[in-house]
Protein backbone atom coordinates (compact mmCIF):
# COMPACT_ATOMS: atom_id res chain seq x y z
CA UNK A 1 0.00 0.00 0.00
CA UNK A 2 1.32 3.35 -1.05
CA UNK A 3 2.20 6.10 1.57
CA UNK A 4 1.68 8.99 1.43
CA UNK A 5 4.50 11.82 3.15
CA UNK A 6 2.15 13.88 5.19
CA UNK A 7 5.04 16.63 4.71
CA UNK A 8 5.52 16.96 0.84
CA UNK A 9 3.06 14.64 -0.13
CA UNK A 10 5.03 12.43 -2.46
CA UNK A 11 3.96 9.13 -2.54
CA UNK A 12 6.49 6.11 -1.70
CA UNK A 13 6.85 2.44 -1.58
CA UNK A 14 4.87 0.32 1.40
CA UNK A 15 6.67 -0.33 4.56
CA UNK A 16 9.00 2.83 3.38
CA UNK A 17 9.97 4.56 6.83
CA UNK A 18 11.44 7.91 5.53
CA UNK A 19 9.96 10.04 2.61
CA UNK A 20 12.42 9.49 -0.67
CA UNK A 21 11.64 13.56 -1.73
CA UNK A 22 12.31 14.93 1.65
CA UNK A 23 13.13 12.50 4.02
CA UNK A 24 10.73 13.45 7.10
CA UNK A 25 9.33 10.44 9.14
CA UNK A 26 6.25 8.41 7.49
CA UNK A 27 3.26 6.99 9.44
CA UNK A 28 -0.16 8.14 10.97
CA UNK A 29 0.26 11.88 12.63
CA UNK A 30 -0.16 9.80 15.81
CA UNK A 31 2.82 7.76 15.02
CA UNK A 32 4.65 11.31 14.10
CA UNK A 33 3.48 12.83 17.46
CA UNK A 34 4.46 9.72 19.23
CA UNK A 35 8.09 9.20 18.13
CA UNK A 36 9.73 12.54 17.96
CA UNK A 37 13.29 12.74 17.49
CA UNK A 38 15.82 15.58 18.84
CA UNK A 39 17.98 17.37 16.63
CA UNK A 40 20.54 16.02 17.76
CA UNK A 41 19.88 12.37 17.27
CA UNK A 42 17.41 13.19 13.65
CA UNK A 43 18.82 11.14 10.88
CA UNK A 44 20.39 13.14 7.78
CA UNK A 45 18.11 11.62 5.20
CA UNK A 46 16.94 7.99 4.61
CA UNK A 47 18.97 4.99 2.63
CA UNK A 48 16.36 5.28 0.17
CA UNK A 49 16.13 8.74 0.02
CA UNK A 50 19.49 9.22 -0.92
CA UNK A 51 19.76 6.24 -3.37
CA UNK A 52 21.85 4.17 -0.97
CA UNK A 53 21.11 0.89 -0.51
CA UNK A 54 22.09 -1.16 2.65
CA UNK A 55 23.55 2.36 3.84
CA UNK A 56 22.12 3.10 7.20
CA UNK A 57 22.85 6.43 8.68
CA UNK A 58 24.07 5.59 12.36
CA UNK A 59 26.08 9.15 13.46
CA UNK A 60 24.65 11.26 15.18
CA UNK A 61 25.11 15.13 13.92
CA UNK A 62 25.48 18.45 16.29
CA UNK A 63 23.21 20.94 14.63
CA UNK A 64 24.46 25.07 15.90
CA UNK A 65 21.67 26.75 17.77
CA UNK A 66 20.42 29.25 15.81
CA UNK A 67 20.55 31.93 17.76
CA UNK A 68 23.78 32.05 18.56
CA UNK A 69 24.05 32.20 15.02
CA UNK A 70 22.08 35.25 14.54
CA UNK A 71 23.65 36.93 16.64
CA UNK A 72 27.03 37.32 15.01
CA UNK A 73 25.33 37.54 11.98
CA UNK A 74 24.07 41.34 13.37
CA UNK A 75 26.72 41.80 15.81
CA UNK A 76 29.51 42.85 13.61
CA UNK A 77 27.47 45.52 11.44
CA UNK A 78 26.35 47.23 14.66
CA UNK A 79 29.49 47.73 16.10
CA UNK A 80 30.71 49.05 12.60
CA UNK A 81 27.66 51.58 12.37
CA UNK A 82 28.37 52.87 16.03
CA UNK A 83 31.70 53.46 15.44
CA UNK A 84 30.89 55.61 12.25
CA UNK A 85 28.09 57.24 14.19
CA UNK A 86 30.66 58.47 17.19
CA UNK A 87 33.11 59.65 14.77
CA UNK A 88 30.67 61.85 12.69
CA UNK A 89 29.31 63.64 15.57
CA UNK A 90 32.94 64.32 16.79
CA UNK A 91 33.78 66.16 13.18
CA UNK A 92 30.41 67.72 13.53
CA UNK A 93 31.59 69.50 16.67
CA UNK A 94 34.97 70.11 15.72
CA UNK A 95 35.38 71.07 12.55
CA UNK A 96 31.45 72.16 11.26
CA UNK A 97 29.47 73.80 14.15
CA UNK A 98 32.51 76.24 14.46
CA UNK A 99 32.31 77.21 11.15
CA UNK A 100 28.16 77.51 10.77
CA UNK A 101 28.18 81.28 12.02
CA UNK A 102 30.93 83.05 9.81
CA UNK A 103 32.01 82.73 6.17
CA UNK A 104 34.47 80.56 4.76
CA UNK A 105 37.65 81.46 6.07
CA UNK A 106 36.78 84.20 8.34
CA UNK A 107 36.65 84.59 12.82
CA UNK A 108 35.00 86.88 14.15
CA UNK A 109 36.21 88.01 17.89
CA UNK A 110 34.43 89.60 20.49
CA UNK A 111 36.22 92.87 20.59
CA UNK A 112 35.47 93.28 16.36
CA UNK A 113 31.84 92.64 17.15
CA UNK A 114 32.11 95.21 19.95
CA UNK A 115 33.69 98.07 17.60
CA UNK A 116 31.30 97.14 14.67
CA UNK A 117 28.17 98.62 16.60
CA UNK A 118 29.88 101.56 18.45
CA UNK A 119 28.88 105.31 17.37
CA UNK A 120 31.50 107.88 16.91
CA UNK A 121 31.90 110.21 20.25
CA UNK A 122 32.69 113.45 21.61
CA UNK A 123 35.27 113.82 24.39
CA UNK A 124 37.67 117.04 26.07
CA UNK A 125 40.84 116.60 26.94
CA UNK A 126 41.17 117.02 30.59
CA UNK A 127 44.95 117.59 30.87
CA UNK A 128 47.28 118.19 27.73
CA UNK A 129 46.97 114.53 26.31
CA UNK A 130 49.73 112.73 24.41
CA UNK A 131 48.57 111.82 20.53
CA UNK A 132 49.95 108.30 19.67
CA UNK A 133 50.18 106.41 16.43
CA UNK A 134 49.13 103.15 18.50
CA UNK A 135 46.68 102.18 21.35
CA UNK A 136 49.66 101.75 23.46
CA UNK A 137 51.87 103.23 25.45
CA UNK A 138 54.71 100.76 25.21
CA UNK A 139 56.93 101.18 22.09
CA UNK A 140 54.52 103.73 20.70
CA UNK A 141 55.20 107.30 18.86
CA UNK A 142 53.96 110.53 20.06
CA UNK A 143 52.48 112.67 17.32
CA UNK A 144 51.39 115.43 18.98
CA UNK A 145 49.78 116.88 21.96
CA UNK A 146 46.19 117.51 22.31
CA UNK A 147 46.03 120.84 24.18
CA UNK A 148 43.37 121.16 28.15
CA UNK A 149 39.69 121.81 26.60
CA UNK A 150 40.47 120.50 23.05
CA UNK A 151 37.84 118.47 21.83
CA UNK A 152 38.21 115.55 19.69
CA UNK A 153 35.75 112.97 18.11
CA UNK A 154 36.55 109.31 17.77
CA UNK A 155 35.96 105.64 18.39
CA UNK A 156 36.67 104.20 21.51
CA UNK A 157 38.56 100.50 21.21
CA UNK A 158 40.37 98.44 23.58
CA UNK A 159 44.01 99.13 23.52
CA UNK A 160 47.00 96.46 22.70
CA UNK A 161 46.98 95.60 26.21
CA UNK A 162 43.90 94.00 26.15
CA UNK A 163 42.48 96.19 29.29
CA UNK A 164 43.00 100.51 28.90
CA UNK A 165 40.32 102.23 26.73
CA UNK A 166 41.88 103.98 23.83
CA UNK A 167 40.16 107.38 21.48
CA UNK A 168 40.73 106.05 17.88
CA UNK A 169 40.43 109.43 15.97
CA UNK A 170 37.89 109.96 13.43
CA UNK A 171 40.27 111.89 10.75
CA UNK A 172 42.64 108.42 11.54
CA UNK A 173 45.51 110.64 12.51
CA UNK A 174 46.07 108.84 15.96
CA UNK A 175 44.99 107.65 19.35
CA UNK A 176 44.20 108.90 22.95
CA UNK A 177 44.27 107.41 26.18
CA UNK A 178 40.78 107.47 27.09
CA UNK A 179 41.63 107.61 31.43
CA UNK A 180 42.80 112.24 29.98
CA UNK A 181 39.42 112.47 28.38
CA UNK A 182 35.47 112.93 29.42
CA UNK A 183 32.50 113.78 28.41
CA UNK A 184 32.35 117.31 29.52
CA UNK A 185 34.16 120.70 28.81
CA UNK A 186 36.72 120.90 31.88
CA UNK A 187 35.93 123.95 34.42
CA UNK A 188 38.29 127.33 34.04
CA UNK A 189 41.48 127.57 36.75
CA UNK A 190 41.19 130.69 38.44
CA UNK A 191 44.17 129.86 40.04
CA UNK A 192 46.75 127.79 39.05
CA UNK A 193 48.52 125.31 41.83
CA UNK A 194 51.20 123.83 39.62
CA UNK A 195 50.91 120.36 40.65
CA UNK A 196 51.96 120.90 44.18
CA UNK A 197 51.88 118.13 46.27
CA UNK A 198 49.81 118.02 49.21
CA UNK A 199 49.35 115.80 52.21
CA UNK A 200 45.31 115.77 52.93
CA UNK A 201 44.68 116.36 56.40
CA UNK A 202 41.96 114.71 56.89
CA UNK A 203 39.46 112.46 55.11
CA UNK A 204 38.11 113.99 51.51
CA UNK A 205 35.89 113.28 48.90
CA UNK A 206 36.66 113.82 45.36
CA UNK A 207 33.94 114.29 43.00
CA UNK A 208 33.80 113.15 39.15
CA UNK A 209 33.00 116.67 38.33
CA UNK A 210 33.45 120.47 40.10
CA UNK A 211 30.16 119.51 41.54
CA UNK A 212 29.23 117.61 44.67
CA UNK A 213 25.64 115.97 42.17
CA UNK A 214 28.14 115.04 39.75
CA UNK A 215 28.81 111.93 41.65
CA UNK A 216 31.77 109.87 44.01
CA UNK A 217 35.07 109.03 42.49
CA UNK A 218 36.80 107.64 45.52
CA UNK A 219 37.81 108.50 48.98
CA UNK A 220 40.92 109.36 50.40
CA UNK A 221 42.31 108.99 54.05
CA UNK A 222 44.42 111.42 55.78
CA UNK A 223 47.88 111.26 54.54
CA UNK A 224 46.84 110.55 51.13
CA UNK A 225 49.26 112.51 48.86
CA UNK A 226 47.12 114.63 46.10
CA UNK A 227 48.70 116.43 43.42
CA UNK A 228 47.25 119.99 43.10
CA UNK A 229 46.40 121.41 39.66
CA UNK A 230 44.62 124.43 40.43
CA UNK A 231 41.58 126.42 41.94
CA UNK A 232 38.20 126.51 39.54
CA UNK A 233 36.09 129.65 39.92
CA UNK A 234 33.39 127.43 41.51
CA UNK A 235 35.77 126.76 44.61
CA UNK A 236 36.83 123.64 43.65
CA UNK A 237 40.41 122.06 43.13
CA UNK A 238 41.41 120.07 40.64
CA UNK A 239 43.50 117.26 41.56
CA UNK A 240 45.31 114.60 38.77
CA UNK A 241 44.88 111.24 39.61
CA UNK A 242 47.91 108.72 40.28
CA UNK A 243 45.69 106.44 37.80
CA UNK A 244 45.23 109.18 35.47
CA UNK A 245 43.19 111.57 34.47
CA UNK A 246 41.23 114.24 37.16
CA UNK A 247 38.99 114.93 40.05
CA UNK A 248 37.88 117.50 42.30
CA UNK A 249 38.31 118.83 46.25
CA UNK A 250 34.73 121.07 47.40
CA UNK A 251 36.37 124.06 49.72
CA UNK A 252 38.90 124.75 47.69
CA UNK A 253 39.59 128.08 49.52
CA UNK A 254 39.54 126.49 52.82
CA UNK A 255 41.90 123.57 51.63
CA UNK A 256 44.35 126.82 50.15
CA UNK A 257 44.63 128.18 53.55
CA UNK A 258 45.58 124.51 55.07
CA UNK A 259 47.85 123.37 52.29
CA UNK A 260 51.30 123.48 54.57
CA UNK A 261 49.44 121.63 57.29
CA UNK A 262 47.66 122.75 60.48
CA UNK A 263 46.52 126.78 60.07
CA UNK A 264 48.55 128.72 62.05
CA UNK A 265 48.26 132.60 62.99
CA UNK A 266 50.98 134.80 62.36
CA UNK A 267 50.95 138.71 64.05
CA UNK A 268 54.06 139.98 63.06
CA UNK A 269 55.44 143.29 64.30
CA UNK A 270 58.00 144.75 62.71
CA UNK A 271 58.95 147.06 65.53
CA UNK A 272 59.41 144.02 68.44
CA UNK A 273 59.66 140.69 66.10
CA UNK A 274 57.05 139.22 67.62
CA UNK A 275 54.89 136.77 65.67
CA UNK A 276 52.34 136.55 68.22
CA UNK A 277 50.56 133.10 69.41
CA UNK A 278 51.75 129.94 68.45
CA UNK A 279 54.69 131.24 66.73
CA UNK A 280 56.11 133.07 69.58
CA UNK A 281 55.34 129.67 71.90
CA UNK A 282 57.98 127.84 69.78
CA UNK A 283 60.50 130.07 70.12
CA UNK A 284 60.13 130.27 73.26
CA UNK A 285 60.87 126.90 73.31
CA UNK A 286 64.34 127.53 71.52
CA UNK A 287 65.27 129.82 74.04
CA UNK A 288 64.50 127.46 77.04
CA UNK A 289 66.80 125.05 75.44
CA UNK A 290 69.57 127.50 74.72
CA UNK A 291 69.40 129.11 78.41
CA UNK A 292 70.32 125.39 79.34
CA UNK A 293 72.99 125.03 76.92
CA UNK A 294 74.56 128.31 78.16
CA UNK A 295 74.42 127.01 81.98
CA UNK A 296 75.93 123.79 81.09
CA UNK A 297 78.57 126.06 79.08
CA UNK A 298 79.40 128.04 82.09
CA UNK A 299 79.51 125.21 84.61
CA UNK A 300 81.87 123.41 82.17
CA UNK A 301 85.85 123.60 83.33
CA UNK A 302 88.09 124.78 80.82
CA UNK A 303 91.98 125.04 80.32
CA UNK A 304 92.44 128.26 79.68
CA UNK A 305 90.69 131.38 79.11
CA UNK A 306 91.17 131.12 75.75
CA UNK A 307 89.21 128.00 75.42
CA UNK A 308 86.68 129.47 77.30
CA UNK A 309 85.77 131.92 75.01
CA UNK A 310 86.61 129.68 72.05
CA UNK A 311 83.38 127.78 73.17
CA UNK A 312 81.23 130.99 73.59
CA UNK A 313 82.25 132.20 70.28
CA UNK A 314 81.37 129.22 68.53
CA UNK A 315 77.68 128.90 71.39
CA UNK A 316 76.81 132.79 70.20
CA UNK A 317 77.20 132.24 66.34
CA UNK A 318 75.07 128.69 65.96
CA UNK A 319 71.64 128.95 64.20
CA UNK A 320 69.08 126.71 65.89
CA UNK A 321 66.30 125.59 63.52
CA UNK A 322 63.03 124.15 64.37
CA UNK A 323 61.09 122.26 61.61
CA UNK A 324 57.04 123.20 61.26
CA UNK A 325 54.32 121.96 59.34
CA UNK A 326 52.01 124.76 59.18
CA UNK A 327 49.57 126.71 56.71
CA UNK A 328 49.17 130.67 56.28
CA UNK A 329 46.83 132.28 54.01
CA UNK A 330 48.11 129.40 51.57
CA UNK A 331 51.45 129.62 52.65
CA UNK A 332 53.64 126.57 53.73
CA UNK A 333 55.97 127.36 56.78
CA UNK A 334 58.30 124.96 56.88
CA UNK A 335 60.31 125.57 59.57
CA UNK A 336 61.67 128.49 62.04
CA UNK A 337 65.65 129.73 62.97
CA UNK A 338 66.68 131.13 66.18
CA UNK A 339 70.13 133.11 64.75
CA UNK A 340 72.41 135.14 67.28
CA UNK A 341 69.97 138.50 68.12
CA UNK A 342 67.73 137.08 65.36
CA UNK A 343 64.88 135.59 64.42
CA UNK A 344 63.50 134.05 60.96
CA UNK A 345 60.38 132.04 59.54
CA UNK A 346 60.73 129.75 56.38
CA UNK A 347 58.20 129.12 53.68
CA UNK A 348 58.65 126.64 50.75
CA UNK A 349 56.62 129.48 48.68
CA UNK A 350 58.50 131.79 46.87
CA UNK A 351 60.00 135.47 48.18
CA UNK A 352 57.41 136.92 45.61
CA UNK A 353 54.39 135.14 46.65
CA UNK A 354 55.05 135.32 50.45
CA UNK A 355 55.22 139.18 49.60
CA UNK A 356 51.82 139.13 48.09
CA UNK A 357 50.00 137.39 50.77
CA UNK A 358 51.71 139.44 53.48
CA UNK A 359 50.41 142.47 51.12
CA UNK A 360 46.76 140.81 51.01
CA UNK A 361 46.75 140.86 54.80
CA UNK A 362 47.56 144.84 55.08
CA UNK A 363 51.23 144.73 55.82
CA UNK A 364 53.02 147.29 54.29
CA UNK A 365 55.96 145.93 52.41
CA UNK A 366 58.73 147.69 49.70
CA UNK A 367 59.50 146.24 46.51
CA UNK A 368 63.03 145.14 48.50
CA UNK A 369 60.54 142.89 50.37
CA UNK A 370 61.38 145.18 53.18
CA UNK A 371 58.69 146.07 56.33
CA UNK A 372 58.97 149.78 57.49
CA UNK A 373 60.99 149.61 60.62
CA UNK A 374 62.64 151.94 63.57
CA UNK A 375 65.32 149.79 65.06
CA UNK A 376 65.08 146.46 63.57
CA UNK A 377 65.38 145.18 60.34
CA UNK A 378 62.44 143.26 59.13
CA UNK A 379 62.34 141.67 55.38
CA UNK A 380 61.30 138.96 53.52
CA UNK A 381 64.01 137.34 51.12
CA UNK A 382 64.87 134.24 49.25
CA UNK A 383 66.98 131.90 51.46
CA UNK A 384 70.80 131.60 51.34
CA UNK A 385 73.53 129.64 53.20
CA UNK A 386 71.79 127.12 55.80
CA UNK A 387 68.33 128.37 55.75
CA UNK A 388 68.26 127.31 52.17
CA UNK A 389 67.54 123.30 53.18
CA UNK A 390 64.48 124.46 55.02
CA UNK A 391 62.52 126.73 52.71
CA UNK A 392 62.77 128.96 49.34
CA UNK A 393 61.96 132.12 51.21
CA UNK A 394 62.90 133.53 54.91
CA UNK A 395 61.01 136.52 56.82
CA UNK A 396 63.96 137.83 58.97
CA UNK A 397 63.94 139.94 61.69
CA UNK A 398 66.74 141.38 63.96
CA UNK A 399 69.53 143.49 64.91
Amino acid sequence: MVTFCTSCGTANPPNSRYCSNCGSLLGTADEANAAPTTSAEAPLASPAGLGLQGVSNTEKVETIPKSNTQKRRWLFPAVAVGGALVVGTLYFWLFILDDLGSAPGEKTSASTAVDATLEPKQLFAMTEANIRDRATTVGSQILGKLPRGSAVTGVVKLGMDGSSEWLELSDGKGFIAVINLAEFQPPEITKPLNDRVWAADGALDIWIQPDTASGLLERVSTGARLTLAGLTANDFIEVKLGKGGVGYLADGAAILARLGGKPVAIRFNPQTCSFGGDIDAEFAKIAARLRAEWAELENREFVDEEAREKAYAAAEGKSTYVKLQRSFEGLSLTAIGQHYEAQSLYFSDPAAKVIETFRSKGYRVGADGTFPSTELYAGITATRGEGAAYGKSELGCGV
